[in-house]
This record gives structure tokens, C-alpha cells and sequence, in this order.
């Protein structure tokens, strides 16, 4: 589960500059726990956090928009 006021950034996997993400995380790998809550789905983002990575398959379109309204403000989500 994540609250909105951790997310740090939303990374997306099916734009051509998702390799950002993977020198990212290859980089920093050590530094991030990973949860993958794409629950056998293929992932289309990731969600950045202070200390965790999570990868999910909602686009991350998708999970903008909701942070961008408010969705749910405070409130915690699961299967990202």
C-alpha cells in the first residue's frame, strides 16, 4: 500500500524512455526494497517511494491522474 504523500515519482514502462528507469534501478538497486504488484500482469509503471519500488501494471498515466485529483486524497492503494 502507498499514500499519495509518499509517492515521489510514477515511471512509465511503455514509453521508449523507460530505459531512465532501468539504469535507475540498476544503479540504485541495493537502495529500494521491490514490490511487484502487478499480481502476474505485465507492469506498465513503476511507483517511486523514499524506500521502495513498486511495480504495477495500471499505467502510469493512469496513476497520475488519480494523485492529480485527489483521488482518494490520503488514502493508501494496493495493487498499484
Amino acid at each position: 500500500m502507498v499514500k499519495n504523500s509518499e509517492i515521489i515519482a510514477i515511471f512509465n514502462l511503455r514509453h521508449p524512455q523507460s530505459a531512465i528507469y532501468s539504469e535507475y534501478v540498476e544503479r540504485y538497486r541495493d537502495r529500494y526494497k521491490l514490490i511487484d504488484a502487478a499480481e502476474g500482469d505485465e507492469y506498465a509503471s513503476v511507483v517511486l517511494t523514499k524506500d521502495t519500488l513498486y511495480l504495477s501494471a495500471i499505467s502510469a498515466l493512469t496513476l497520475k491522474k488519480r494523485a492529480d485529483a485527489g483521488f482518494m486524497a490520503g488514502a493508501c492503494y494496493t495493487n498499484l
